[in-house]
């Protein structure tokens, strides 16, 4: 009666599975099926063995009779096997019988016994039977009847050989595993009796669907008071186990450097992984490394398994500090080297975009450590959608939610923690006026879908010249900013409309703020933008999440920009990032400058610009730094005007024009009512 209770339990753990198990099933009562063999495969604590044990109950409550091998479990030789096999068959006794005969005893046993009934014959840990692939593949189990279904699981599928022979090719069943999907997580949180949903969606973004961690984590949740403690679950206790069971496929210690380089880089090939390590690697080392099963395919490279790159990164932070600051280093010098090589003309945005995990400060390292390497993307749509745009913007209101948003910065062990009312989520949908939107230019309004087709996503980026600004000037969330222009600015916005003085962002939204991969394109559209190198103005809803983010980019609060027109209450600012008059690169040192990286080029022998020598030179206090009533671009400026710098100094020091650095003198000058350096800096320093 136990032992019921316990598989009926067992069965109603295993979740998100449906799939494969009807296919399995399908297969087992399909007399004429065409497969013999289905093979599951997927990394380690992706659930291969607990879906085994699920077809095994399966298989017997539909009358077939089960053998279960587990590959550790015996030498690796045809006899042991058979041998085996033959202990757990009926009315059988292997001990009577010479070696050389088991083979061909346990074949006939087993075709015999298929004759009455099935024959689930299940293989795990196939990865350890190396050895036997070839003898099981040419010889057992071609001789096994066609009432013998064999299940073969285990971290990588099978060999090349397997799928190269036109016999095998169509008798294989390819079940590969992936990671649970939210609905998924949310049955098994309800099986641990978690049923308050901010929870439940603490453990799918500490999870990621992962079942082994899923399950580890649940566990902890369900545990008196812990949710309110933990700031980053099974931090301590459960990804050392996990990263444990990853490396159990790793022969030997000589390929550990190898796996702690490529988790520090967040993707990598054979070239940057030869530049980080500072060694040619050769072809042959290198494909070994991406066999591994917790390391997959993107679209630029490869990338570790996003769980086992966090706690292989914490692990080295804290076992060999130099060692991963030396990595982090040398990854930053080769996106560095990449985006500033002379013979490219344009940069290119990925590898920039890529620099930023490095330079960023914490909160934009943790954002980008929570983003997918491989994230959706927003397409231009046209007028002929508008009912369909308006009748998502509707269901999004509808719908709204509060939604926790939690990051984690593996680099400082910094926590970010944001919460967005049902009300805040909606900011980003509201006072759409897809009419007058769609007249400005087909590429104004984007979206993004989902694997089906559905809307989940809209970006509204309008560029910036003559015949925009009529619009810019009256729309709630552009006009403060537009309708106060000085006669210099409107003149240098005022632009043909064959061309563009800069991009002002509308919005930019997704379904389900706490969804990975749609804030992954909601963060690489928004840095696609930035290092095109032109102005760029937005005024983002009044949510800590968007305002931390803009500072972290670098983006500074413009003076006539705020308002109040997202909820008539709110004050709103408009921020503004002005790189028209800079180099890209010039960006990058900004934010190396700001951040106090700068070191990590010079460690590496890159040359530094004369403003990033001297704000590197005393970092300890100082009144210009610590003032709150200039922006990072005047204090660079300010802190080479206190060394004697000239403007054409400056300029080069920063990366900007003669006209950039006079822009922002002069912009001290107003807010300080100071009519020469002289006074300028006695009143920054006071």
């Amino acid at each position: 009666m136990i032992d019921e209770q316990y598989e009926e339990l067992e069965s109603r753990w295993l979740v998100g599975r449906r799939r494969e198990l009807s296919d399995f099933l399908q297969l087992l009562q399909d007399s004429s099926r065409p497969q013999k063999i289905v093979n599951i495969y997927g990394t380690a604590g992706i659930g291969k063995s607990s879906l085994l044990d699920e077809f095994q109950r399966q298989a017997k409550a539909k009358g077939a009779f089960t053998l279960s091998i587990d590959s550790e479990g015996f030498v690796k030789t045809p006899q042991a096997l058979c041998e085996h096999i033959l202990t757990l068959l009926p009315a059988q006794s292997p001990e009577a019988m010479e070696a050389s005969d088991l083979p061909v005893m346990c074949l006939q046993a087993l075709n015999r016994l298929s004759s009455e009934r099935p024959i689930v014959l299940f293989i795990d840990v196939y990865e350890q039977m190396e050895s036997m692939d070839q003898w099981l593949r040419d010889y057992f189990l071609k001789k096994l009847n066609n009432n013998v279904l064999t299940v073969i699981a285990g971290r990588y599928p099978l060999n090349e050989a397997w799928h190269l022979s036109p016999a095998w090719r169509p008798l294989i069943m390819r079940m590969p595993l992936s990671e649970l999907d939210y609905a998924a997580v949310a049955r098994f949180a309800e099986n641990t009796y978690i049923t308050n949903e901010e929870t439940i969606q603490r453990i799918w973004r500490y999870s990621k669907g992962h079942p082994l961690t899923l399950s580890l984590i649940a566990f902890l949740f369900s545990q008196p008071d812990y949710s309110d403690k933990a700031e980053h679950p099974g931090g301590d206790d459960s990804l050392p186990y996990l990263v444990s069971q990853w490396l159990r496929e790793v022969p030997g210690e000589h390929l550990r450097p190898f796996i702690e380089a490529s988790c520090v880089l967040r993707h990598f090939n054979q070239e940057s992984l030869s530049f980080v390590m500072e060694r040619e690697i050769a072809a042959s080392e290198f494909y070994q490394l991406i066999r591994f099963s917790f390391i997959r395919r993107v679209d630029r490279g490869w990338t570790v398994h996003s769980l086992m790159r966090d706690a292989v990164n914490r692990e080295l932070l804290s076992r060999t500090p130099q060692l991963y600051e030396k990595i982090r280093a040398r990854a930053l010098l080769y996106y560095y080297e990449r985006l500033t090589d002379n013979s490219k003309q344009v940069p290119d945005p990925r590898e920039a975009i890529e620099l930023m995990y490095y330079i960023g400060d914490s909160l934009i390292r943790a954002f980008m450590n929570w983003f997918e390497l491989s994230p959706r993307h927003y397409e231009t749509v046209g007028s002929h959608h508008r009912e369909e745009l308006e009748a998502y913007a509707a269901k999004r209101v509808a719908n709204a939610k509060d939604t926790r948003i939690e990051l984690y910065d593996p680099h400082t062990n910094g926590h970010f923690n944001f919460l967005l009312t049902s009300k805040e989520t909606c900011f980003t949908v509201q006072k759409l006026d897809f009419e007058a939107l769609f007249s400005l230019g087909f590429d104004v309004v984007r979206v993004m879908r989902d694997a089906a087709g559905e809307i989940i996503g809209l970006a509204v980026i309008i560029p910036i010249h003559r015949d925009t600004l009529p619009y810019l000037k009256r729309a709630p969330r552009s006009s403060a900013y537009f309708s106060s222009l000085s006669p210099q600015m409107s003149e240098r916005l005022s632009v043909p409309s064959h061309t563009r003085a800069g991009w002002f962002i509308e919005t930019i939204d997704t379904a389900d703020f706490a969804d990975a991969s749609q804030q992954a394109a909601m963060g690489h559209l928004l840095h696609s933008l930035i290092f095109t190198g032109e102005l760029i103005v937005e005024s983002p809803a009044p949510i800590t999440y968007f305002i931390e983010a803009h500072k972290s980019l670098g983006f500074e609060v413009v003076p006539n920009g705020r308002h109040f027109n997202y909820d008539g209450i709110t004050p709103t600012d408009t921020f503004v990032l002005d790189l028209q008059n800079e180099q890209v690169v010039s960006y990058i040192h900004r934010m190396l400058a700001i951040t106090g990286q700068q070191q990590l080029l010079e460690q590496e022998k890159a040359p530094l610009p004369q403003a990033m020598q001297i704000l590197q030179e005393d970092r300890s206090y100082d009144r210009i730094s610590e003032r709150m009533d200039i922006t990072p671009r005047e204090k660079e400026v300010a802190k080479l005007l206190e060394r004697g710098c000239t403007n054409g100094e400056i300029a080069a020091s920063l990366y900007i024009s003669e006209v950039t650095v006079k822009k922002h003198i002069k912009s001290m000058f107003a807010k300080f009512d100071a009519t020469n350096r002289t006074q300028l800096l006695k009143k920054l320093l006071d």
